[in-house]
């Protein structure tokens, strides 16, 4: 039996979905003089069937509420409206070219709850004939009320509604109830009086017919989360909008014979096609739709009949007019269709146009364009050309089909672009149009900078982020030997993806920035002699940089510059100490690196005296740090050697990458005496040491000066473990190694054991070195909150005074007793928060894992800056 059932389906159904094809240009419906519902539509509902929910309810009566045009205050919506939809249905005319109507109202509501499974059709259609009369629907015990009678007019559609838990009778009689998703059915009110209701059902099995927008490539989720309530809305305003076309037979139909409607023209577009209909997306409720209503409502709408372009659509297809359209910003989108997730086409674009753009930005060095999709059918003649000018197509890229053979991505040099489209007189559904985005860009290339002083950079206009794909150096020509300075004002780009990367002339890496810097932590720089800086971006995803830079001696562009190689001697006498100093950074603002000296006629030779014990400030296993006055009286601290073994080479290296950065010490220079080898000269900082200060003078590093230090040299280990390729592990961060200068501003000093990390950056977890270093700030991060040390590194001690800490309690053990407990709470929390991050920089375990659970430095940073907004805030 179920197989006679089967083959007796197939063959009703299928010729019920003709499917049409890119040749059926000559499809079309036309008009046989019949009635078309000019008039305001009532829509009357017979709501059949019980556990019917009031959102799905709700969810049906604001669609057809939502059909009048004229209730949507907004006008242009990027996804077509209900509204819109109908405009598509409005085309249609009667013999007196009256349009159909522009209102649709919910009429009357009756509501069945009686028996509901293995329902037959004299059943329901003894239902439909019972709502006329009040006679009748009493004879149904309660089982059928209603808001009030329907009434027999030309004006009102009647409609039944079937709820998910009706079940149709295997039978001949119910084949169109079982099988079709919506229809109609004859029933006679009174003797010789007859009405046409039309019906439509919900799904009822997996697999049903009745989903066919719900599968495909872009669907994710019902638009209001029943699918059974949201495929039942498609085929209820389909049947609506064929009533109003077609109510009795002679209006608008096919000209091929099959009858085909409004409506059902377009039923079959989407069978066998896997990818599925296109569709909006919202990916923070996983919902799809293709239509939106009044109310917030989303919906999932059946394609109509567009006579004007002869084809399916959701809504009136836009024409272009004859004028060129002009384009001043410097980012945009140029389309043709109307656009899906800027992925896909919505509906085929309208036939026989030619459209023309012209994209203008005086500026503008080029104009990047990037097609984010092309659904053009091939062997058309439709076609898309991007030109550098309109006086022809010499110089123009033509895109003809989205067979795949062309370029994504393309560049117009110049400030000014042209795009014209045209398509022909046939357009089949699979063009359904194209978008492309352009960028202007405001750097291409090299460009050689010989002033003294001005700005430089890539800003993009307000509003707007730079293009993706740019290659662009700026070479600042300095003297060798002669200061080059860089004071960067802004710095905003895609973190990790995009770069900003700074040279000197030997092409040696300097720095590397990525990411959003924010005032203090914009950097910096003295340089020497040619300095080149990369901008090179992969994504469109920042708004840019800028720097003020000065160079004290510009080379003149017209001469060639005579490079002088010098070599200075260092003379030792007992304890007191002759330099001859080479200054590779003269203070500005304040010192800076510089790469190794290779001097002209401009260069400067400092002496600076020394005397040994006196003006000794610090020592370590290798080295001893001296305090010197050059004879212009700047203080400088003198690095020397204890042996001729003693090698500095990978140290000064190191320095003369990183100490660009404000909380790095600068290395300011160099001199060798052929005894004891290679000093080094750095900026004097005038505090001393973190570990001085907090055990001779703690009581004046209060709570606030102690977290902008962690915040200060946490900011250093960042640029040394993200902004530099390879990174660079310090390997001794301790108190000791951390220099104030006389405004408590904290460098990390103390490079003696820095070296790169071995990492090839292929491992997903942090190189040990990195791990080493985290562990080390952690530890300093407790000594800032206890005032003193460890006793020992390696114990337990702090953890226990750390969970005092984070109860609240007993806080005076874990904290500097000369500072004690703040009053206000947020100051209060937030230090619980820094010993927080102490411990998680710790770790649970004392050794230096390094493993996935290992904090990065950026996440360290982000923390600290989260503990003083909250040590800043205002208790309430």
């Amino acid at each position: 039996m179920m197989g006679v059932l089967l083959t007796a389906l197939l063959l009703y159904i299928l010729p019920q979905f003709p499917r049409l094809y890119a040749d059926e240009g000559s499809f079309s419906l036309v008009y046989n003089g019949g009635k078309i519902m000019t008039q305001p539509v009532t829509v009357s509902l017979l709501w059949l069937g019980t556990e019917w929910q009031e959102s799905g309810q709700q969810a049906i009566r604001n669609a057809i509420f939502s059909l009048t045009p004229s209730r949507y205050h907004v006008k242009d919506s990027e996804v077509p409206t209900l509204g819109n939809w109908w405009e598509t249905i409005r085309q249609y005319r009667d013999g007196s070219n009256v349009s159909v109507t522009d209102r649709v109202d919910v009429g009357a509501e009756c509501f069945y709850k009686g028996p509901q499974l293995n329902m037959t059709l004299d059943l329901v259609t003894g239902i439909g004939r019972s709502v006329f009369s009040k006679t009748s629907i009493d004879g149904f015990g309660g089982n059928l009320t209603c808001t009030q009678l329907f009434e027999v007019n030309d004006s009102t559609i009647y409609h039944v509604v079937f709820s998910p838990m009706v079940t149709f009778l295997s039978g001949k009689e119910q084949m169109e109830l079982m099988f079709l998703c919506s229809g109609n059915f004859p029933v006679e009110v009174s003797a010789g009086k007859n009405v046409k209701m039309a019906w439509a059902r919900p799904q009822q099995t997996p697999g049903d017919q009745c989903l066919t927008f719900f599968q495909g490539d872009y669907y994710r989720g019902p638009p209001n989360d029943d699918e059974k309530i949201d495929s039942l809305v498609g085929f209820m305003l389909a049947k609506i909008a064929e009533e109003v076309t077609n109510p009795d037979g002679r209006g608008w139909i096919s000209n091929d014979g099959s009858d085909r409607t409004v409506s059902s023209s377009c039923v079959s577009i989407f069978m066998g096609d896997e990818a599925g209909p296109p569709l909006f997306n919202d990916m923070e409720r996983n919902v799809s739709f293709n239509a939106v209503g009044l109310n917030g409502y989303r919906y999932m709408v059946q394609y109509i009949w567009d006579q004007k372009i002869r084809n399916c659509a959701l809504q009136p297809s836009e024409t272009c007019g004859t004028n060129v359209l002009t384009f001043k910003q410097p980012k945009g989108y140029l389309k043709i269709g109307t656009t899906v997730n800027q992925t896909n086409g919505l509906q085929p674009y309208s036939p026989n146009q030619k459209c023309r753009w012209k994209i203008q930005y005086p500026t503008a060095k080029f104009i990047s364009f990037t097609i984010n999709y092309l659904s053009v059918a091939e062997n058309t003649g439709d076609q898309v050309m991007i030109c550098q000018s309109d006086s022809g197509s010499a110089q123009c890229s033509t895109i003809q089909s989205n067979a795949g053979n062309f370029d994504k991505n393309f560049n117009v040099i110049g400030s000014k672009a042209y795009v014209e489209f045209t398509s022909g007189d046939h357009v089949s559904f699979e063009s359904r149009g194209w978008e492309l985005s352009y960028s202007a860009g405001f750097c291409n290339g090299k460009e050689d900078v010989y002033d003294q002083e001005g700005v430089i950079g890539y800003k993009s206009a307000v509003g707007y982020s730079y293009v993706e794909g740019l290659s662009c150096q700026w070479v600042l020509h300095g003297k060798p030997g002669t200061l080059v300075t860089l004071s960067f004002t802004h710095i905003n780009i895609s973190k990790d993806f995009d770069f900003l990367a700074i040279y000197n002339g030997t092409m040696l890496q300097m720095a590397n920035f990525s990411g959003i810097y924010w005032r203090s932590d914009l950097p910096l720089m003295n340089l020497t002699g040619e300095v080149m800086i990369a901008f090179a971006t992969q994504t469109d995803k920042g708004e840019g940089w800028s720097a003020n830079f000065y160079i004290s001696s510009p080379v003149d562009r017209s001469k060639k510059t005579l490079l002088i190689v010098a070599i200075v001697i260092l003379a030792v006498v007992g304890i007191s100490l002759s330099i001859a100093l080479i200054t590779l950074a003269f203070v500005r603002r304040r010192s800076k690196h510089t790469t190794r000296m290779d001097l002209n006629e401009n260069s400067l030779l400092i002496r600076a005296e020394v005397n040994g014990e006196e003006n000794k400030i610090g020592e370590g296993p290798s080295s001893i740090v001296y305090r010197a006055e050059s004879t212009d009286g700047i203080s400088m601290a003198i690095k020397s050697p204890k042996d001729s073994t003693s090698q500095t080479k990978l140290e000064e290296e190191i320095l003369i990458k990183t100490s660009s950065h404000p909380n790095i010490i600068s290395l300011v220079g160099y001199a060798e005496d052929g005894i004891r080898g290679r000093y080094l000269v750095f900026e004097f900082m005038g505090r001393g040491s973190l570990s001085w200060n907090l055990n001779e003078t703690g009581g004046k590093l209060d709570w606030e000066k102690r977290l902008e230090i962690a915040i200060q040299i946490s900011s250093a280990i960042q640029m040394l473990h993200m902004y530099l390729k390879p990174p660079i592990s310090h390997g001794n961060i301790t108190s000791e190694n951390i220099l104030l200068d006389e405004c408590y501003n904290a460098k990390l000093g103390g490079f003696g054991a820095a070296n790169y990390c071995t990492s090839d950056g292929t491992n997903p977890e942090m190189p040990s070195e990195m791990a080493e270093d985290i562990w080390s700030f952690g530890l300093l991060l407790v000594e800032l909150l206890r005032g003193e040390p460890l006793v020992n590194r390696n114990a337990s001690e702090f953890f226990e005074s750390l969970e005092k800490m984070n109860k609240l309690l007993g806080g005076q053990e874990c904290l500097d007793l000369r500072l004690g407990i703040p009053e206000e709470e947020c100051k209060i929390r937030a230090l619980a928060k820094l010993g927080e991050i102490a411990k998680w920089c710790i770790g649970s375990s004392q050794g230096v894992g390094g493993g996935v659970n290992s904090p990065k430095i950026g996440d360290v940073v982000s923390g600290l800056n989260q503990v003083k907004q909250l040590f800043f805030s205002v208790s309430g």
